[in-house]
């Protein structure tokens, strides 16, 4: 198993708030994630209609999430005005990673 660790964090919103929860993941991403020790890559998708947003961040390990989340995301006023949008949180360790075939 390897220790890549994936954190889901799922909105479901209304319309008319995507761009709002949009710019604060981003700015959150840019500002405060961005430069932590061991955080990888992040994604943002959601629906056509965009009513459910989901950010996939990537972490080189479980522990240097939980580091970050202690000591950055749970002081930061940015991650207060985002977790007001009632966020679910998962987490998943990547267990494989299946390549197309050629």
């Amino acid at each position: 198993m390897k220790n890549t660790y994936h954190v889901l964090v799922r909105f479901e919103i209304q319309e008319e708030k995507f761009q709002t929860l949009y710019s604060l993941i981003k700015e959150f991403f840019e500002k405060e994630v961005n430069s932590s020790p061991g955080f990888i890559s992040s994604q943002i998708l959601t629906n056509e209609e965009k009513t459910i947003v989901i950010n996939k961040a990537t972490w080189a390990s479980k522990e240097k999430f939980d580091k970050f989340a202690q000591e950055t995301a749970s002081k930061s006023e940015i991650s207060k005005k985002i977790a007001a949008f009632n966020p679910l949180r998962e987490t998943f360790y990547e267990f494989d990673y299946l390549k197309k075939r050629k």
